[in-house]
């Protein structure tokens, strides 16, 4: 007779002791599912998690990736902290992506880089705020579940997407589906000299984790956003307006993956310009969420997962390329990573005996 005794432990492990766990474990599952597919594991951890490391074409990939989902992650980070559970990010960071495309190309078209930068980041963060804020009004006032109409509201933004670079915003150069190049000065990548990152954004974005560690852990708003999150019930009775920090916390999400989506379309190494919205958000503002989790919803850690993150997508990409694989090999590795993840959250708070036949064993 086997029994499963759970137990929860009088001191949890670490995050950072079940987050490295869960990531060498989830790589490990990952390479043998790839085996069972017929591709060499061995080749594929070497060309795929090593190469991209040791070249600077590589280095912009994974710093690419890595700052929108640094930006994402951050912005999930005040949302999880509140008790919200924002899965929206993905339709904010498009919004943020059409935020920069109408500056760049309707608002402010002639303005130097000093003026047209800051100008796509700050629009960019209201147009995701916005977004984030429908969503939690509708939780705050109406008690509207946020994991719905955040979802919904994804397939709205990827549809506004679609009708601009189709219609009103279409490049007459050509039939593909994107809008006209932006000028010269929205180019973040031209400003930033030989580095191949974004600057602009490198800079918001550790400014962003940095702020919103401060916000969370030293300020009023900060307690009232950590309070409604842990227990609602126990927040309103001290007097904190549960909708007040809902709406503020939705709002700052959003605005953070708004970010996110300025630095989608403006600071890669493509030509800026809108895109279909499956080649502006690749799936970040879901990776996003494990970079939260990874982070052990934390802003500060969330600059380190969202680098490994952002090398495990990439990794993901460059198997698709090598072997010929759909996007199903990125999948795998966010999918099992996530299931992991869900373990490893689990044997963090707890301890895990079995008993077999009168035998006991621990897992601890």
């Amino acid at each position: 007779m086997i029994r499963f005794i759970v137990r929860r432990r009088e001191k949890e492990l670490t995050y950072t002791y079940s987050s490295t766990i869960a990531i060498i474990v989830s790589i490990i599952l990952s390479l043998a599912i790839l085996a069972f597919f017929g591709i060499n594991p061995i080749i594929a951890l070497a060309k795929a998690f090593v190469g991209p490391i040791l070249t600077t074409y590589g280095w912009a990939s994974i710093l690419y990736n890595g700052l929108i989902l640094l930006l994402c992650g951050v912005g999930l980070v005040i949302a999880f902290r509140a008790g919200v559970w924002n899965i929206g990010a993905e339709g904010q960071i498009l919004m943020g992506a059409i935020a920069a495309t109408w500056v760049a190309l309707y608002l402010i078209p002639d303005a130097p880089s000093i003026v047209m930068i800051p100008t796509m980041f700050v629009v960019g963060f209201l147009f995701g705020g916005i977004w984030g804020l429908i969503a939690g009004v509708l939780k705050a006032e109406l008690d509207v579940n946020e994991v719905l109409s955040t979802m919904m509201l994804n397939y709205v933004a990827y549809q506004l997407v679609y009708y601009l670079v189709m219609g009103p915003w279409a490049n007459p150069l050509t039939n593909y589906p994107v809008s006209e190049p932006f000028p010269e000065s929205a180019w973040m990548l031209k400003i930033s000299g030989p580095i191949p990152v974004s600057i602009p954004t490198l800079i918001v974005a550790l400014v962003a984790a940095i702020l919103t560690h401060f916000l969370i852990f030293n300020t009023k708003l900060g307690y009232e956003i950590r309070a409604v999150g842990s227990n609602p019930n126990a927040a309103r009775a001290y007097g904190i307006s549960y909708k007040k920090v809902v709406i503020v916390a939705m709002f700052l999400s959003g605005g953070l993956a708004g970010l996110a989506g300025v630095h989608a379309v403006a600071g890669g190494l493509l030509v800026p310009q809108l895109r279909r919205p499956e080649q502006i958000s690749r799936g970040f503002g879901f990776i996003a969420i494990l970079v939260a989790w990874l982070a052990g919803i934390k802003p500060l850690p969330v600059i380190f997962t969202s680098i490994l993150m952002g090398l495990i997508f990439l990794a993901g990409f460059v198997i698709q390329v090598l072997f010929a694989r759909g996007i199903g090999a990125t999948n795998i590795f966010t999918g099992v990573m996530l299931l992991v993840l869900s373990v490893a959250e689990t044997y963090r708070r707890y301890e895990i005996k079995i008993e077999i036949h009168g035998f006991t064993r621990r897992g601890s």
